[in-house]
């Protein structure tokens, strides 16, 4: 097989912008606003920043629907483009490269999109520094994940045999471990050339522009930077590419403004939640349901989970302490022996209430299972604590994923409620208060019963008729749009019934008096699937405080 240079280097000849310090947050009679170009149009980057925001009484401005694209029709990067040029007043920028480059993150996985039309597009960010020096300028990026998208195509025969290729070239090319080479070129025989080269090509193109927005932070373009590994493995040519970076960054001197960690539907929130904790510095502390994260590593993921947590919170723009911190992070970690869980868990949620009881503001990521909530933890949550008291919860997707979700929407919540006796008056807070509890009733159904029920029927119930769920035809779509809606409505206004109504929000605080609402009704929830699959669901509660 004739081998390909897979690590590039970055791209030189863009002149460097002159860059100025970041600009104060907007007065507290405007409301606060971030621009964000999102990683694509799923509701996890448009709806999550958008009530992330709001329960912190800040809006998100997204570029106009009909850019982003959908599913495995790209979105208009060069529009994109444009509307960033145009977007003026607000808090700060947080910008997709995916997204701006090649048109969201499925289309960064393929070989279509051009180094040089990727280039030309990411000149807005360039064109950003010029026009608005002061601006505060967030950016993310993934570093390609080992798998292609399930597309329901031939192509699909070759996923799982790309995954293992990319782990075994890695292992053999770059760690040494000739004993492997057989099984690798066993594997590689079994991949059609085109295959492998529009792969590497892809990974080629995007590995020069991680590198270029690492160059672009040493320069002052870029305020910081999230590099994120998408569905990674310990090892794997994503290894090789972080690896590579890592040493970038450390060459350039820029490891105090550029994160690498494994997630990447997370960074939207997270780094929406950073522009507005600006000035916060929160301190976080961590609580294991079970081992410490210190001695586990989550699925699709490369490093020990603790420094993931690390990772994540220095993204957001905290810190983590040992002892007594602004903010608890409870952590479902699996247990050390099965026979311990029941116990470990039981544990847990007493810890949890307790933090409540004491007035400490308690974050909830659930990272256990990949792609749903630990229902067993979700169980004895609704029955022992107050939901709504909660800073935030997810349970979705990848551990990263979960840790950035409940992260970035907590961080940007306790931020709110920290400055809300100033200058606010109550009846300005109840805005922010619903948003966050619809925000928490989307998380809890969205992450368990959806996950945990309603979408295992519908797999079953699409297989039963000989239709892919993650493959719909149009009319199949529209189908299960009202398959599921019959479902989930009823379920999330069940929801609200049993762990919602008449529990209290925290509006904001004045001195020693805190100003609460109770929630009193279930108004109505928009559901239908975003794109042609069952693999997530849109899910808009709308609530009423009294």
């Amino acid at each position: 097989m004739k081998r390909r240079t897979l690590l590039a280097t970055g791209v030189a000849g863009l002149t460097a912008a002159t860059v100025g310090r970041p600009a104060s947050a907007a007065p507290r009679d405007q409301q606060r606003a971030v621009a964000l170009v999102p990683l694509d149009d799923r509701p996890v980057n448009t709806y999550c920043p958008q009530m992330t925001a709001a329960s912190a009484g800040a809006e998100v401005r997204l570029p106009p629907r009909e850019l982003l694209g959908r599913f495995l029709t790209p979105g208009d990067g060069g529009a994109i483009a444009r509307w960033l040029g145009a977007t003026d007043g607000v808090d700060g920028y947080v910008i997709s490269v995916s997204m701006l480059a090649y048109g969201g993150l499925i289309a960064s996985r393929t070989a279509a999109p051009t180094l040089v039309a990727a280039l030309e597009n990411l000149a807005a960010i360039r064109n950003l520094r010029v026009t608005r020096p002061g601006a505060v300028i967030e950016v993310h990026d993934t570093i390609q994940r080992l798998a292609i998208t399930s597309t329901g195509t031939d192509l699909d025969r070759y996923r799982d045999l790309l995954v293992e290729w990319a782990k075994l070239h890695d292992q053999v090319a770059n760690l040494g471990q000739e004993q492997l080479r057989a099984r690798l070129d066993a594997v590689r025989a079994q991949i059609p050339d085109q295959v492998v080269e529009d792969y590497l090509a892809a990974r080629a193109r995007n590995h020069q522009v991680n590198r270029l927005m690492v160059e672009w932070v040493a320069d002052g373009t870029i305020d910081h930077l999230v590099l994120s590994e998408d569905d990674t493995a310990p090892v794997g040519l994503t290894r090789a590419e972080r690896v590579e970076l890592e040493a970038l960054v450390a060459r350039l001197g820029v490891g105090d403004r550029v994160e690498i960690f494994p997630g990447a539907d997370e960074v939207d929130v997270l780094l929406v939640a950073r522009v507005l904790a600006v000035g916060a510095t929160p301190t976080y502390r961590v609580e294991y349901a079970g081992v410490s994260g210190e001695d586990w590593t989550a699925q699709l993921e490369g490093i020990r989970f603790a420094e993931n947590i690390r990772r994540h919170v220095s993204a957001v723009g905290g810190r983590m302490v040992d002892g007594d911190a602004d903010i608890v992070l409870a952590v479902n970690t699996p247990s050390a022996a099965p026979a311990q869980r029941a116990t470990d868990l039981d544990a847990f949620v007493g810890r949890i209430g307790g933090l409540l009881a004491a007035g400490t503001p308690v974050i909830v990521v659930d990272p256990l299972i990949v792609n749903k909530a630990d229902h067993e933890l979700v169980t004895r949550m609704e029955a022992r604590l107050d939901l709504v008291a909660l800073l935030s919860y997810s349970g979705w997707n990848t551990g990263g994923n979960a840790l950035g979700l409940a992260l970035g929407h907590g961080t940007a919540r306790w931020a709110h409620l920290r400055s809300a006796g100033n200058g606010y008056g109550v009846p300005e807070l109840r805005g922010p208060a619903q948003a966050h509890a619809e925000y928490l009733l989307y998380r809890f159904v969205k992450d368990d019963a959806w996950k945990n029920v309603v979408q295992v029927e519908a797999y079953a119930h699409a297989r039963a008729q000989g239709w892919n769920p993650l493959a719909l035809s149009p009319e199949q779509k529209s189908y299960f749009d009202s398959w599921v809606r019959d479902r989930l409505v009823p379920l999330t206004e069940r929801y609200f019934a049993d762990h919602f109504a008449g529990h209290r929000v925290v509006l904001g605080r004045r001195g020693a008096k805190t100003f609460t609402a109770p929630l009193t009704r279930f108004e109505s929830a928009r559901v239908e699937l975003p794109w042609d699959r069952l693999f997530e669901v849109i899910l808009e509660p709308r609530l009423r405080l009294s």
